[in-house]
C-alpha cells in the first residue's frame, strides 16, 4: 500500500498522481509525471489538440475504446504512445472499474533505435512485469531520493523497448502469414478457373479456414472468392475484346458453372451483361 500518495478526485474518478521536480534527463527524454488511474465507467479523455508533451497510456485492468483513425477496443495489456499535439480520445465503457497506468514526458524526438509509431494501440504479453515497471516509476516520483529520475528514465526506456520487441515480433509473425497468402494468390491468378473451396487455399497456406480468411482479407480488402472473382472479371473482359470465343465458352473456360452464372456476376462487377460488353468494345474499335 502507498501511504504518501497524492489523492485526486476528478469527475468521481480516482487518480493516483506524482509529478517529477527537477530537469535531470536520460537520452533527451524528462519525466513530467505519472500517474495510477482507477476510473469508473463512462470516464472520457478528450484532447482535440493533445498535450504539449508525450503520453504512455497503459490499459492494467479491463478495457479502452481509442478513438483513433478507426475505433480500437484495446483490452488489458494494451498501451499507446501519443506524441505531443496529437488528439488524444479514449473512453471506458466496461461495467467494472478500470486500471490505467500512464506516464509524461518531454523530448524533441524518442531516443534512435526506438521506432514506434503513435496513435497505435499495442498488444503485451509481459502483464505483470508492465504493471510492476510503471508502479516502480511511481514509487521512485513519490519517494524523491537521490537520482530517482534517472531510474524512472531507464525504467521508462525499457518499457519503450519492451513495446518495440513485441511490436516487431508480430510484425515479424504477420509478415510470415502474409507471405503464406501470397502462396494462394498465386494459385487463384494462375488457376482462375479453378473451383477450389476456402478450406482448399487455407490448407496450401497451412492454416485455419477462419485464420486464413481473417489474414487474407487483412492483405487484400476482400474476400478469398471475391479476389478470384475479380481475376475472372479482368480476363474474361480481356477476351471479350481479343478473342472469337463465345460469350459461353468464355464463362466456361474461366469455371464459371453456367452462362447465367457468368452473366449475372460480369453485370455485377461492371454494370453490364458480357454480351453488352462485348458489343460495346466492337463499336469502340470501328
Amino acid at each position: 500500500m502507498r501511504n504518501t500518495l497524492e489523492i485526486l478526485l476528478l469527475g468521481g474518478y480516482m487518480i493516483f498522481n506524482s509529478y517529477s521536480e527537477r530537469q535531470q534527463t536520460l537520452a533527451g527524454i524528462r519525466m513530467v509525471s505519472c500517474g495510477h488511474i482507477f476510473a469508473e465507467p463512462g470516464r472520457e479523455i478528450l484532447r482535440p489538440h493533445g498535450r504539449e508533451d508525450w503520453l504512455l497510456f497503459y490499459v492494467a485492468k479491463e478495457s479502452e475504446t481509442f478513438f483513433l483513425d478507426q475505433t480500437v477496443v484495446a483490452e488489458e495489456g494494451a498501451a499507446i504512445l501519443y506524441a505531443p499535439g496529437q488528439k488524444q480520445h479514449h473512453q471506458y465503457r466496461g461495467s467494472k472499474r478500470a486500471e490505467f497506468y500512464y506516464v509524461h514526458f518531454q523530448c524533441d524526438a524518442l531516443p534512435e533505435g526506438i521506432g514506434l509509431a503513435t496513435s497505435r494501440v499495442y498488444s503485451l504479453s509481459y502483464r505483470q512485469e508492465v504493471t510492476a515497471i510503471f508502479e516502480q516509476i511511481i514509487e521512485e516520483t513519490l519517494q524523491k531520493r537521490p537520482h530517482y529520475e534517472l531510474l524512472c528514465l531507464s525504467r521508462l526506456l525499457y518499457l519503450l523497448s519492451l513495446i518495440q520487441r513485441e511490436a516487431a515480433q508480430l510484425d515479424t509473425s504477420r509478415d510470415k502469414e502474409w507471405h503464406s497468402v501470397a502462396h494462394a494468390i498465386q494459385h487463384m491468378n494462375r488457376y482462375c478457373d479453378s473451383n477450389a473451396r476456402l478450406e482448399d487455399y487455407a490448407a496450401m497456406c497451412c492454416m485455419s479456414k477462419y485464420h486464413f480468411l481473417r489474414v487474407f482479407r487483412e492483405v487484400t480488402g476482400v474476400t478469398p472468392m471475391e479476389y478470384r472473382g475479380r481475376i475472372r472479371i479482368d480476363h474474361a473482359k480481356e477476351l471479350l475484346q481479343n478473342s472469337y470465343y463465345s460469350v459461353s465458352e468464355i464463362g466456361e473456360m474461366l469455371g464459371y458453372s453456367s452462362l447465367s452464372y457468368f452473366s449475372a456476376a460480369f453485370k455485377k462487377a461492371e454494370g453490364f451483361s458480357p454480351i453488352e460488353y462485348q458489343k460495346k468494345k466492337e463499336k469502340t474499335a470501328l
